[in-house]
This record gives structure tokens, C-alpha cells and sequence, in this order.
């Protein structure tokens, strides 16, 4: 018995089950599924435009904000580490082929159509990393102990997506973000979770192609008094769908000959609640992703207070728990054992956060005039340069006393000559 057969396998294909490709790529066909009869896969799922924007709005937003290594002492002070290396890996370069932005980016995208995201680390003689090559998910294996202990990936070959490593890697050289997970290991695909509501979004987008194509006219049945040979029945079909199907034979008048007659057969738009079905069904995807209406540019029932309260929301309830995945992913694979604890990975959201120019003003001239900023930090949180000195001195309102010594003292001077 070898090392393998102590790990199982997880997410095994089962004996005939069927298989389809996507995007060169193998899946489970009862993954996608749904009642609508739509098959679902990431490359139709891309095509939904409420799909495009909710994934385009996380993988940018996270990719958009900054991150860096941090360290604190024995009192909770933290220190920003700009020039250690891994926050340089991880804040401008993770690989010769990802810019920090377009690997954050990756990570998303991969995270919303697969609910996992793997990063092979590649690591020094020393055993620190110096890059991070992401690894598409369907191209890896994910194995366990049987107590659930031991992790460890096996990298398959792509022909199409070379790989710096091929084989099996150990827990500690890859990075395995996980979405939603019912067992730890692996993170539930929301493709799969969803596809039912993708599924009517596909449905409800090729009866409108079908519509317009159409020339926007309902089907129907040509009635005729007589018995029609089946040569003569083919003939007046192709010759009705040639010259008054289609949009370029919109708004043409035809003309019913020996008593035949039009009979609808297919329920108007308007009453089947077209308009109004795809209008929900980019609330449903936005509930998918945890999007807010007005970030896919559905802003029919917003205001600006909703809006703002939305995007606070957005930050709090969906972005942040991502962040938070990345963040403890980051810290158990990068930092060394003996930096744990005291040096972290963290992203920076005040960005997504901060208000119009007035509320700005306001908040930080509360913060200041209480002694909780100094205007240098309130400078560098508005991207510009420090000016040392006084400026860089915590201050705070000396105005305010005691209520009992009201009247005995104009100033918090006069008051400590008088304690004195």
C-alpha cells in the first residue's frame, strides 16, 4: 500500500455519469441541470449580462484595493511593511504573468463560477515564496485522510495551460481559497447552487432573440377549410415564413387566399409578464452573487440614501467575508511560523467606505480635534504627502472642562493653576 491510498479523492466522477466540455475543460452535466431546460455552463452563464456585471463588480472591486503585509507588538501597535518581500509579492507582482490586480481579479472570477480559487506557491532554497501561479480548479484534485488531517492537491496537465509543477503538492505550497463549503475541503460552485435561476435567465434571453428575429409577431396556425396535400402544406409554410417571418418582413400585409385563416397559438408578452420576469431575474442573479441592484446598473427603485446604505452593505455582508478568505488563506501559507501571530495579510476597504468631500471634512475633523488623527494620517488618507513636524503631532480641543467648575476658569490652563 502506498502513500496514495491513505488519501481519498474528493469529487470523483461516478460510473456513467455523462460529461460535457466546457471551455476545453470536462464537468458534470448534472451539475447544470435545471427545469427550464437550459443547460448552464460558464461560458453561456457569461453571456447573461446580469452574470458579466455581478462578476465583474467583485473581481474588480477586490482587485482595486490595496494590500499589505502588517506587523504589531506586545501593545496591538501595527506597522505597515512596505518593502518586506512578501508584501511586495503580494502587492504588485505575485508572478511574472499576474500583476496584483490581475491576480485578485483571476482569484474572484474563479471563485464566482467555480467556488475555489488554487495559487501554486513557488518557493525559494530557503523555503520562501517568490511567486504565485494560479491554477485553473478543474485542472486540480483535491485528496484527505481518512481522519481529515492531511490535505494535499495533484496538479493535472493542461495542454492548453502550462504549469510550472505537474503532480502532487503539498497543503502548505498551494493556495486554496474556498467559497460556501459543506465539508471544509472543497467550495460549492455557485454555477451548480444556481442553476435553475440561470437556467430561466437563458430561457428568458433566447425567447427574446426568438422574438425579435421574428419580426416581433406571435407563431401561429394557418387555417384551412380543405385538406391539404403534405407537398402543398411544406410549400405554404416556407412560403408564409419566407415572406413574413423574420424582422426584415416586419410590418409586411399579407393577404389569406380560399378561406384561410390566422389563429394565434402563443401567448403575447405583455401577458406572459415578460418585461417584468426579466426584470426579476437580475434581482434573483444579484442575490446569487450578493450584489446590490444599483452596482449592475438597476437603479429603477433606488435613491441616494438607499444607495449609500446599499454600498455600506455591499462592504459589510459581501465583500468583506471574501476578503477575510483571502486574508486567512494568505496568512496560514505565506507568513513563516515564527512571524504567525504577529505579522498578518490584511486589505485596506476605507476607499470603498469614504463619503462625499463634506462627510469626509466632517469625520476627520472630529477625529482630529479629539486627538484620534493627527493631519499627517489624515493626509495620507487622502493621498497626499505628509508634512512632519507639528503636523504629525496628535492634538485636542482644550475648550472643555469639568461641569462643577463652570464659571471658576476660562481655559483648561487656568484651571490646572488652580488645582496647583
Amino acid at each position: 500500500m502506498g502513500l496514495l491510498d491513505f488519501f481519498t479523492k474528493r469529487g470523483k466522477v461516478n460510473e456513467g455519469q455523462e460529461t460535457r466540455s466546457i471551455f476545453g475543460q470536462t464537468v458534470l452535466s448534472g451539475f447544470f441541470g435545471n427545469a427550464a431546460g437550459q443547460p448552464v455552463s460558464k461560458q453561456q452563464a457569461i453571456r447573461i449580462a446580469a452574470v458579466w456585471s455581478c462578476v465583474r463588480v467583485l473581481s474588480e472591486t477586490i482587485a482595486s484595493l490595496p494590500i499589505c503585509l502588517y506587523s504589531k507588538d506586545e501593545l496591538n501597535r501595527k506597522s505597515k511593511l512596505d518593502n518586506d518581500p512578501l508584501s511586495i509579492l503580494i502587492g504588485e507582482q505575485p508572478s511574472p504573468l499576474y500583476t496584483s490586480f490581475m491576480f485578485f481579479e483571476r482569484a474572484l472570477v474563479d471563485l464566482s463560477f467555480d467556488g475555489n480559487f488554487c495559487a501554486y506557491i513557488e518557493r525559494n532554497r530557503g523555503g520562501l515564496p517568490i511567486a504565485l501561479h494560479p491554477i485553473q480548479y478543474n485542472d486540480v484534485e483535491v485528496f484527505a485522510s481518512p481522519d481529515g488531517r492531511e490535505v494535499y492537491y495533484e496538479i493535472n496537465q493542461n495542454p492548453d495551460t502550462p504549469y510550472p509543477v505537474i503532480g502532487k503538492v503539498q497543503s502548505i505550497n498551494m493556495i486554496h481559497v474556498k467559497g460556501l463549503s459543506f465539508d471544509g475541503l472543497e467550495g460549492k460552485a455557485p454555477l451548480e447552487a444556481a442553476a435553475e435561476t440561470l437556467g430561466i435567465s437563458l430561457s428568458l434571453d433566447k425567447h427574446a432573440g426568438s422574438w425579435f428575429k421574428n419580426g416581433s409577431q406571435l407563431g401561429g396556425i394557418l387555417k384551412h377549410p380543405g385538406t391539404l396535400k403534405p407537398e402543398t402544406a411544406k410549400r405554404l409554410k416556407e412560403s408564409w415564413n419566407a415572406n413574413y417571418s423574420g424582422t426584415p418582413n416586419a410590418g409586411k400585409t399579407a393577404i389569406l387566399e380560399e378561406g384561410m385563416d390566422w389563429v394565434s397559438r402563443t401567448v403575447p408578452n405583455n401577458q406572459a409578464q415578460f418585461i417584468e420576469s426579466r426584470e426579476y431575474q437580475v434581482s434573483d442573479i444579484c442575490r446569487i452573487f450578493r450584489v446590490p441592484n444599483f452596482l449592475v446598473n438597476d437603479v429603477a427603485k433606488a435613491s441616494y440614501n438607499s444607495i449609500e446604505a446599499q454600498q455600506i452593505h455591499f462592504v459589510s455582508h459581501t465583500i468583506t467575508p471574501w476578503l477575510k478568505r483571502i486574508e486567512s488563506e494568505l496568512n496560514s501559507k505565506l507568513v513563516p511560523s515564527n512571524k504567525k501571530g504577529t505579522h498578518y495579510f490584511k486589505f485596506n476597504v476605507t476607499a470603498l467606505l469614504r463619503g462625499d468631500t463634506q462627510s469626509r471634512a466632517d469625520y476627520y475633523r472630529t477625529l482630529v480635534n479629539i486627538g484620534v488623527l493627527s493631519p499627517d494620517e489624515v493626509r495620507s488618507l487622502e493621498d497626499m504627502n505628509t508634512l512632519g513636524d507639528e503636523s504629525s503631532k496628535v492634538y485636542m480641543q482644550s475648550n472643555m472642562m469639568p461641569l462643577d467648575k463652570l464659571g471658576e476658569a476660562t481655559s483648561r490652563q487656568d484651571l490646572t493653576e488652580e488645582e496647583e
